[in-house]
């Protein structure tokens, strides 16, 4: 595993970019589970989801039973964070709407003895979900920036994490996840600054309410602290 970071902002020039160098991978995206998704917009996955499932059954299982409906992207079997066991439902995610109606067909069908559920999943509605959450906090909206804060973070996440998910977004320019000087816990937040503001807009639009390691993150811009006002700050 990565050991945490408590450097401030990791300059481009830095060791990331020197491993990068020599071959320029396929941007990812991570997925809940934490396997690894080709790039796609969240809301161009097709993706059916799988209920009633045996506590047996995990991730890799549950990609297999799907897989003669087509290409399968990925399956997550979601996890219980406290005791790590199945919560008894996943989502498989497929290359084409073809394979979803296949999939459908299968719903009532046996898994390790258990009628399974299938059922098409919907993209959330993101900016439906900012204006709850607007609501229910008091947020008020931030002007746009090349950075943005990041809530709701697991403590498992390093910068690593955030730089496949976000690099699907745009040019990520630096990391940051602060930690507690006494404990060297990460504190459960960070920032991306991306290297410029369109990127940032798209990443906040784009990845608002996903999750990242089970946990649904929260994004805002980030202001500068000479700025003051009512966004976050850097």
């Amino acid at each position: 595993m990565l050991s945490l970071n408590n450097s401030p902002f990791r300059s481009l020039t830095g060791k990331r970019k020197a491993q990068e160098e020599p071959a320029a991978p396929p941007k990812k995206v991570k997925l809940a589970n934490g396997d690894a998704v080709p790039a796609h917009d969240p809301e161009e996955l097709h993706s059916v989801f799988v209920g009633k499932l045996s506590w047996n059954v995990d991730s890799d299982w549950l990609k297999q039973e799907f897989s003669d409906c087509g290409e399968v992207i990925s399956a997550s079997v979601q996890m219980d964070r406290n005791t790590g066991r199945s919560r008894g439902f996943g989502y498989v995610h497929f290359k084409s709407a073809d394979a979803v109606q296949k999939a459908l067909s299968k719903s009532g069908q046996e898994i390790d003895g258990r009628a399974i559920n299938v059922d098409v999943s919907t993209a959330p509605n993101k900016v439906q979900a900012r204006e709850n959450r607007a609501k229910a906090f008091g947020d008020k909206p931030s002007p746009p920036s090349t950075t943005l804060f990041i809530g709701n973070l697991a403590f498992s996440v390093v910068e690593d994490t955030l730089w496949d998910f976000f690099s699907t977004y745009g040019d990520v320019k630096s990391i940051r996840l602060p930690h507690d000087r006494e404990t060297g816990n990460m504190k459960g937040f960070g920032y991306v600054e991306f290297s410029d503001i369109e990127s940032a807009k798209k990443a906040y639009d784009g990845a608002q309410g996903q999750d990242i390691e089970g946990r649904t993150i929260r994004i805002d811009f980030s202001q500068p602290r000479e700025t003051g006002g009512g966004g976050r700050v850097s």
